[in-house]
C-alpha cells in the first residue's frame, strides 16, 4: 500500500452537486511528497453523473492525480463504498460525500494527522452547513447532527468510547476497514437501504471494539451544501426515523461496548454490572429496555443464560476473532 490518501466520492444521481465538489477537490493543496488519488463510486446514477465527473475533473489538468470510475449497481451507499475501498492504492481514505465541499487544506491535514497517530482508528472534522441562499430554519441547530454538521465533540482530540463520527468528511486506514469487514461481512447488508445510510456508524462502533479509538479535529473543515428541499421538517424526520430503525441492529454494539470494552481493566465496573443488569432485566418495563439488559449479559458472561439472536452470536464471534 502506498502510504497516500484515496477521497472516494459516492454519489447517486449527483450530477446536480458535483461541479462544486469537484471544484474543491481540484483546489487542494497537497505537500508534492503526499501522493493522491479519486476513487468515484457511482451507486446506480441514471443522470450521467459518472462521465460528467470524468469531463469535469479532466478540466483542470491535474494529471498527477488519477481519477478511477467504478460503477456499483446494488443500491446503497455501503455497497459503493466498500467497492471503492477495496480498489483504493493508499492506506488512507477520505469519504467525501458529493454534496461536500474540502476545505483546501484538508487531505493535508488529514494525512497529517493520521501519519501522527497511528493508534487512530478514524478521524473526523468540522461540518458548515451552506444553502442555496435559503435561510436555515429555527430548528436546525438542535438538529444539525442529523446533517453531519457542526462540531463532532467537545474538543479536539480522542473521543470518549461510545462515540462516533459521520461519514461525511471522515479519514480511516484501509488496512483498517478490511480487518473490520474482512471476515465478517456488515450486519447492515441485506436491510433496506434507509437502514444502511448508519454504515459509519456500524464502522465506528467496530473500531470501538477492536479497541482503535476516534479522534475529532475541529481543523479539518468541510462545507456541506445542502438544498432547500433537505431543510423541513418532513425531511429531517425522515433522517431520524432511519436512525431510529437502524437501532434495531446497532444497539448490540452497544450492549457489546458497555460489557466488554468498558469493563476492560475494570473489574469493579464489570461486578457493578453483574450485579445491576439481572434486576434491569428482571423488572423492566419495555421490550427494548429487557433486550438491552439480555445483551449486555450476554457479552459479560463467559456462558449463556438466555437463548440469545444470530446477530448476537455473530457480533461475539467478530469480538474474539
Amino acid at each position: 500500500m502506498i502510504n497516500g490518501i484515496t477521497i472516494i466520492v459516492c454519489t447517486f444521481n449527483g450530477i446536480s452537486r458535483l461541479g462544486e465538489t469537484i471544484k474543491h477537490l481540484a483546489a487542494q493543496a497537497v505537500p508534492d511528497h503526499i501522493t493522491w488519488e479519486i476513487i468515484l463510486a457511482d451507486n446506480a446514477s441514471t443522470d450521467g453523473s459518472a462521465s460528467f465527473f470524468r469531463t469535469e475533473w479532466a478540466s483542470y489538468k491535474i494529471d498527477s492525480v488519477p481519477l478511477t470510475i467504478l460503477t456499483e449497481s446494488k443500491p446503497g451507499k455501503l455497497y459503493a463504498l466498500q467497492r471503492a475501498i477495496s480498489a483504493a492504492t493508499h492506506e488512507y481514505f477520505i469519504i467525501c460525500d458529493d454534496d461536500n465541499w474540502l476545505a483546501d487544506d484538508y487531505v493535508a491535514k488529514a494525512h497529517q494527522l493520521m501519519l501522527s497517530n497511528p493508534g487512530i482508528g478514524a478521524l473526523g472534522g468540522f461540518g458548515i452547513p451552506i444553502t442555496d441562499g435559503a435561510e436555515l430554519p429555527d430548528w436546525f441547530q438542535d438538529y444539525q447532527f442529523a446533517y453531519a454538521v457542526g462540531p463532532q465533540a467537545k474538543s479536539d482530540g480522542l473521543m470518549p468510547v461510545r462515540s462516533i463520527l459521520w461519514g461525511a468528511g471522515l479519514v480511516s486506514r484501509k488496512s483498517v476497514y478490511t480487518e473490520m469487514y474482512g471476515n465478517f461481512p456488515s450486519f447492515l447488508e441485506g436491510q433496506s437501504v434507509e437502514m444502511i445510510l448508519a454504515e459509519d456508524t456500524e464502522y465506528c462502533l467496530r473500531l470501538t471494539l477492536k479497541n482503535y479509538r476516534l479522534y475529532y479535529s475541529s481543523e479539518l473543515k468541510y462545507q456541506h451544501y445542502i438544498q432547500q428541499t433537505k431543510l423541513t421538517p418532513e425531511y429531517r424526520d425522515r433522517q431520524l426515523k432511519r436512525f431510529h430503525d437502524s437501532g434495531v441492529i446497532l444497539r448490540k454494539y452497544y450492549a457489546a461496548i458497555r460489557a466488554v470494552v468498558k469493563t476492560k481493566g475494570r473489574p469493579d465496573f464489570w461486578t457493578f454490572l453483574l450485579m445491576i443488569t439481572p434486576l434491569n432485566y428482571l423488572f423492566s418495563f419495555n421490550k427494548r429496555r429487557a433486550e438491552k439488559a439480555r445483551d449486555t449479559l450476554f457479552h459479560l458472561l463467559p456462558f449463556k443464560i438466555f437463548k440469545t439472536d444470530v446477530l448476537s452470536e455473530r457480533l461475539r464471534d467478530f469480538i474474539r476473532k
